[in-house]
């Protein structure tokens, strides 16, 4: 019979003895049984409308890049269980693909705004029907960031009202409102608000636009949905440029509601002395110019 066959061997040695020997087969698929191998079922999506262009710069302390812009391109992978739901799906590609487009594209063609930066003085100028000018000046940052709605709030936490996208000034008497920085070197940049995102982020370095945007994807992708369905972790990747991607992946937020102000990017930022980096990076580079001179 052939070896699969052959359940178990017997054979009698010189002292009458009887020894029974398994198919090394049939062991292995006993341990199979016992112990099954572990199945995870996941999906990734990555389409050409997950893509924004943006403005910026990164600033920390003794240091500012020059104002420039990327070519943002996000993706979201879920993981879920050894199972999937009734319907064949983790959750279905239409979903993650209408939220994250929709996501994306509100904030296309926009210069980014850092609202939580520690080195960064940003001045939020609304204008009432007088054109009196409502100026959010946040002296010490402590209080500037952005609410729900994104909107701009300096009053330690409660929310001003005020859009930050897509604004227009229907008088054209009326003079427009504007955000102004003024950073640690002295530099100073003024521009329309219409033209700003006013994001609650510290810094605006792809792995921070990736935290903002896993809230915000979850937020409408809805936590609670996901974890009925068995997706237990989501993971966004932002990448600024081809070969640059950085990646945001966590648990699915038990009993959030996918409330993005639970992503609040300070609780993941290291406050201690930046340590001086070993490689000749331009950035490294620039640090020492500034320093010489």
């Amino acid at each position: 019979l052939p070896p699969h066959h052959l359940m178990t061997m017997s054979t009698t040695s010189n002292n009458g003895t009887t020894n029974i020997t398994s198919n090394p087969n049939t062991q292995h698929q006993r341990q199979q049984n016992e112990h099954p191998a572990q199945t995870i079922f996941e999906i990734n999506v990555s389409k050409d409308t997950f893509k924004f262009n943006a403005s910026h710069f990164v600033a920390f302390p003794g240091f500012r890049e020059r104002l420039h812009g990327h070519s943002y391109r996000a993706s979201v992978r879920l993981i879920g269980t050894s199972t999937i739901g009734r319907d064949g799906y983790v959750l279905d590609f239409g979903c993650v693909k209408s939220v994250t487009k929709r996501v994306c594209k509100e904030m296309n063609e926009y210069f980014i705004v850092p609202m939580l930066s520690e080195v960064l003085k940003i001045t939020v100028s609304d204008y009432d029907d007088d054109g009196h000018g409502d100026d959010d000046d946040d002296d010490d940052n402590g209080g500037n960031g952005v609410d729900g709605n994104g909107s701009s709030t300096n009053d330690g936490g409660k929310s001003k009202q005020s859009a930050i996208c897509g604004e227009c000034n229907s008088k054209s008497s009326k003079p427009p409102a504007s955000v102004t920085i003024t950073c640690e070197d002295g530099s100073f940049f003024s521009f329309p608000k219409s033209d700003c995102l006013l994001l609650p982020i510290m810094h605006s370095t792809a792995e921070e636009l990736a935290i903002y945007l896993y809230g915000r994807i979850l937020q409408q992708l809805n936590a609670e949905y996901l974890v009925k369905r068995g997706v237990r972790v989501m993971e966004v990747t932002v990448s600024e440029a081809v070969g640059q991607d950085a990646v945001f992946r966590r648990e699915i937020p038990i009993g959030s509601g996918g409330d993005e102000n639970e992503f609040d990017v300070a609780n993941y930022v290291r406050m201690e002395n930046i340590p001086p980096m070993p490689c000749p990076t331009e950035t490294e580079a620039a640090k020492k110019r500034k320093i010489s001179s």
